[in-house]
């Protein structure tokens, strides 16, 4: 099996909503520093929402940054596996490859459950969502949903990643 297609579509999107959360934030902070220098007349809500908004980028950023090879990777380890291994199959380093990211898989397992129980408590007893206690109120299941919708695609982006080893592949090496 080879990683699908439209992986990299879903990827791609969050990607793209990555940088335009990046770019909306980055014009939310010079805007409060000219605001905050210049006529000294601060906002009360842009660090709340550029937070609220760098959760979204971080955790829609990542899948396709896994999918673009784009996270730090231990690659001595991998360079001495390969010197000593006499395989052609670069069988060792697949295991090692299949291994790293099977424990990626579990370590958003559990951001998934921790995203899944946030957002469970942002919840009132009657229905209501939990407001932040900043100037700017929001509702905090806006940013916890994040947390599971980025757990997900991660998730799945291990998943085929995997598969795509365990067939044979040789990008994720």
């Amino acid at each position: 099996m080879r990683y699908p297609k439209f992986m990299y579509v879903i990827n791609k999107i969050g990607a793209y909503f990555c940088g335009i959360y990046t770019l909306i934030i980055s014009c939310l902070a010079v805007m409060e520093s000219i605001l905050r220098k210049v006529f000294a007349s601060p906002t009360t809500w842009t660090l709340n929402l550029s937070t609220g908004m760098f959760i979204w980028a971080a955790f829609l950023g990542s899948s396709w940054a896994f999918q673009e090879l784009g996270h730090v990777s231990v690659d001595l380890i991998r360079n001495v596996v390969d010197s000593k291994s006499k395989s052609e199959k670069r069988t060792p380093r697949r295991v090692m490859a299949i291994i790293g990211y099977v424990i990626s898989f579990i370590v958003m397992c559990a951001f998934l459950y921790g995203g899944w129980f946030v957002t469970s408590k942002s919840i009132n007893p009657d229905g209501t969502f939990a407001l932040a206690t900043y100037a700017f109120k929001f509702p905090l299941i806006i940013s916890y949903l994040a947390i599971i919708v980025g757990s997900v695609q991660m998730m799945l982006t291990l998943i085929f990643i995997i598969l795509d080893l365990i067939a044979g592949g040789e990008k994720y090496l």
